[in-house]
């Protein structure tokens, strides 16, 4: 019998755990993920410093006593948060990011102050020695299970995702967006200052194409099986499209307003499953709905096309 969607902590498959971390404690936000093969370990990002505890005692009750890789699929807190104290515990551990960093200082973009940069730069002074740079097509053993690097960039220009070929199974990060699997609940990532509309397109696209996969394991949150995983790169491009249309239009319809086209997005799509007023007040509601929708703004460059000025 396969099961379309897995939302909870267990093993996932022969070699791989998920993981519900409880970030910023809300259940089925944020998976994280656990390889082992023949004594080789691996992490799919961290969560957040806060929950680096949580993780140890979960490392420990699957008996997972080292960690041989720590990967990064990006730099935002709630995939590096942890890196710090999980190197600490694991001195031995290699940490996996994309060769994007390698040119980072080099770049415009370093001269934004970010989670990418702050990251890079803890990387260069503290691990610098510790650091596996990797691109498309590279390959990080555990032992006979290979994980494939995928560049993926859009939601953030560095960002990878991770193909475990023994299982084929997916960890697109946060490159196709966050979708709370069977709930019919789905956001693009479209953060600022680095979301880029037309990479992100194509990231989802070129993730789809992957031939035989069997599951995508997806941070924002669950496991897709079976006929349910090319439904996500479908919902993906829909959402996609649904979120970029309502901002456009709200954009027009009320000059340019943020607070109007938050609005919008809020009515049209609502809250997130365990997004309840007691741990996400509308504030906060607002200040992701808000990131998306200058997301959209910037990378479709609506103050230009539209003359009007944001409020």
């Amino acid at each position: 019998m396969i099961i379309p969607f897995i939302r909870k902590t267990c093993k996932i498959n022969e070699n791989t755990w998920m993981f519900d971390c409880l970030i910023y404690n809300m259940k089925e936000q944020m998976a994280l993920f656990v390889l082992e093969n023949n004594g080789k370990t691996a992490l799919i990002d961290t969560g957040t410093s806060s929950e680096a505890d949580s993780l140890l005692n979960y490392l420990q009750n699957i008996g997972i006593d080292h960690l041989d890789y720590i990967f990064s699929t990006h730099g935002h807190v709630d995939h590096i948060g942890g890196v710090k104290r999980l190197s600490l515990r694991f001195p031995d551990a290699k940490i996996v990011v994309s060769k994007f960093y390698q040119n980072l200082p080099e770049k415009e973009l370093a001269k934004k102050k970010s989670d990418l940069v702050e990251y890079h730069e803890y990387l260069v002074k503290n691990l610098k020695n510790r650091v596996i740079y990797v691109g498309e097509g590279d390959i990080i053993s555990l032992d006979d299970l290979k994980l494939e690097i995928y560049t993926t960039p859009g939601h953030t220009p560095e960002h990878i995702a991770v193909l475990d070929r023994k299982n084929m199974n997916l960890f697109p990060g946060d490159s196709i967006g966050g979708h709370h699997l069977g709930s019919g609940f789905s956001r693009p990532a479209a953060y600022p200052p680095y979301f880029n509309h037309k990479s992100y397109s194509k990231t989802v696209k070129k993730l789809s194409q992957i031939e035989n996969l069997k599951s995508v394991s997806l941070a924002h949150f669950g496991v897709a099986t079976g006929p349910q995983v090319q439904e996500v790169f479908k919902i993906s491009e829909d959402v996609f499209k649904a979120y970029k249309d309502t901002v456009v239009e709200s954009y027009q319809k009320y000059n340019g307003d943020l607070n109007s086209i938050i609005t919008a997005l809020l009515d049209k799509f609502g809250r997130s499953p365990n997004e309840i007023k007691d741990n996400r007040p509308d504030s906060l509601i607002f200040r992701i709905l808000g990131g998306i929708s200058i997301g959209f703004i910037n990378a479709l460059d609506l103050k230009s096309k539209f003359k009007v000025d944001l409020k």
